[in-house]
């Protein structure tokens, strides 16, 4: 066996393994999440189907058919990578979720807003909003996006420090601003040829004012 044959093999182990950690595949199962509104969302439209086939499902009983997919794979994933996991704590190379799970329909998005004394409020920067766009590459680099587009109801525990951070840019980019206004909210979005409009939803989270001498 040549050198390049040993690195080939390796790198076939390596691929294989993180493919296979970072697969589609529930990595835990907790029943009370297939009642939030992106699980509930995709039962309703399994629902429909199934009915449109003749096969008539509660939405309790997709859940729970769903709960026990999820231990079996939970299982399957846990087992699969268990001799390697004396390697990926070695090399801090471990994929600790799957990859594209679900789709996410109540996405979190980050509005950044700004107002000068007893102006109105104006919005500077939004997701996806081609006319609120300041700052827009460093609020959808990965790292900075992580802070507030994390998956969860509310903004993660670096969520202040991140609306003083903004505050602060704003700050720089618009001396006629006295106060920005930072917000977390989480959107629905909906296939083309659905009627509904998006649905926004959330609440102000932060607000900072610029301090002057």
């Amino acid at each position: 066996m040549t050198r390049d044959d040993v690195r080939a093999a390796i790198l076939l182990v390596v691929v294989g393994v993180h493919g296979f950690a970072a697969a589609p595949l529930a990595h835990r199962a907790i029943r009370a999440n297939l009642d939030l509104p992106v699980a509930r969302d995709e039962f309703e439209r399994l629902q429909a189907l199934g009915d449109h086939l003749g096969l008539h499902y509660e939405l309790d009983e997709l859940a729970d058919a769903a709960y026990a997919a999820s231990l079996a794979e939970r299982d399957f994933r846990t087992a699969g990578l268990a001799p390697f996991a004396e390697l990926f704590r070695l090399t801090g190379t471990g994929q600790a979720w799957g990859l594209f799970t679900y789709p996410d329909r109540f996405p979190a998005r980050v509005i950044v807003e700004g107002r000068g004394k007893g102006g109105e409020w104006r919005r500077l920067y939004a997701s996806l909003d081609p006319d609120a766009t300041f700052d827009r590459d460093t609020f959808v680099y990965r790292r900075i996006r992580g802070v507030y587009d994390n998956n969860s109801e509310t903004p993660g525990a670096t969520w202040d420090a991140f609306c003083t951070f903004a505050a602060r840019e704003a700050f720089g980019a618009y001396p006629d601003v006295d106060e920005v206004r930072v917000s977390f909210q989480r959107i629905h979005t909906r296939e083309p040829g659905e009627s509904e409009a998006p649905i926004e939803e959330g609440e102000r989270h932060g607000v900072r004012t610029r301090w002057r001498r």
